[in-house]
């Protein structure tokens, strides 16, 4: 990043220029911007992906994308982002400007049995930034393919294309692409047949109220769900402990304990818990499905899930002595090796 303030003055005018000639012309008819020709393919319904011309010069610098799914892939996030080197003198060689985005597109496309890449059925969803901005980040746009109908599997590639330029009167001068290619199972997109029953528990509606808590680490104190506070160990219902090499375990104290819920195992896969996505309000009982089996003494805690906190006076049907748990931040360890934590929980 340049810090030159007649550079700052010279970029501020040309933002004002650029979005000027935005507002002036109208992009389907630039004879500037980039075309896409889209061609049928003869062995699949969906047409070819034509890919743009990229210029061989670009200040355009990628951290390259990146994917993550939730349990039955039903959900999609990219994660990914760009910057402009404006040091790239090569780039800018016709004018001393720093460079801007001015566009970005993102195509989603599916790899077709006789590996050609044609226009994916299933549309991806995001929030362009209002341009001209300085840096592109694909989470920052909310950028996911969410496909609840299992439309379509197979291989899948997301084509970043952006658009950059120095000189207000050349929007698409630099053009730079990146891509990550994911794949979605068939079986995913195959229907499974509803359980007839289910062991997990609760089944009850009983409502849930929402709750943050402080407490640490210590070998001393716990958490009392009754309280909402940290206390000494013996009037707690849980505590968590941190092992040497950071992992965090939920043990339950005085007659409670503790099992991670049965959610992500179990259809429907859109109520997957977590300290991000949490459920609608208000919440309930039969958000947290667990199974009796499981209770134990002590569990792996993070912030990926919800954990089930069970005591000795719980009833399935009026939600007495139940409780739902997570992370939401472990803060930085102290010199006595004790991290304080935020956590999430949910109690009748």
């Amino acid at each position: 990043m340049k810090y030159d303030i007649l550079k700052s003055v010279s970029l501020l005018a040309l933002f004002a220029a650029f979005t000027t000639v935005m507002f002036a012309c109208d992009n389907t008819n630039d004879p500037s911007a980039p075309e896409r020709t889209q061609t049928q393919s003869s062995s699949s319904a969906m047409p070819l992906y034509s890919s743009v011309a990229v210029t061989e010069v670009s200040p355009i610098r990628f951290l390259p994308p990146t994917v993550t799914f939730n349990g039955d892939k039903s959900r999609i996030n990219f994660q990914g982002s760009a910057a402009l080197d404006g040091f790239d003198t090569t780039a800018s060689v016709d004018n001393d400007n720093d460079p801007f985005f001015t566009n970005i597109s993102l195509d989603l496309v599916h790899v077709n049995e006789a590996g050609q890449n044609e226009v994916a059925m299933v549309q991806l969803q995001y929030t362009p930034p209002t341009f001209p901005v300085a840096q592109i980040n694909l989470a920052e746009m909310g950028t996911v393919l969410y496909d609840p109908d299992k439309v379509q599997c197979g291989t899948f590639k997301l084509i970043v294309v952006l658009y950059a330029t120095n000189d207000a009167a050349a929007p698409n001068k630099f053009i730079s692409t990146d891509s990550v290619e994911f794949v979605r199972e068939p079986e995913f997109c195959i229907d499974e047949p509803e359980p007839v029953s289910s062991s997990s528990e609760p089944i009850a509606v009983v409502e849930l109220n929402q709750f943050q808590g402080q407490m640490t680490t210590s070998n001393f104190k716990g958490f009392s769900l009754k309280t909402d506070q940290e206390v000494d160990a013996a009037q707690a219902e849980f505590q968590v402990s941190l092992s040497q090499e950071g992992q965090l375990t939920l043990i339950g104290l005085n007659g409670y304990k503790v099992a991670k819920y049965s959610n992500a195992d179990q259809k429907p896969y859109n109520d997957d818990w977590y300290s991000q996505e949490l459920p609608p309000a208000p919440a309930h009982m039969s958000d947290f499905r667990f199974h009796e089996k499981n209770l134990t003494e002590s569990t792996s805690f993070d912030v990926d899930a919800f954990w089930v906190v069970i005591g000795p006076n719980y009833n399935k049907e009026t939600g007495d002595d139940f409780y739902a748990v997570t992370l939401l931040k472990k803060d930085i360890i102290d010199g006595n090796g004790i991290a304080p934590l935020t956590i999430i929980y949910y109690k009748k």
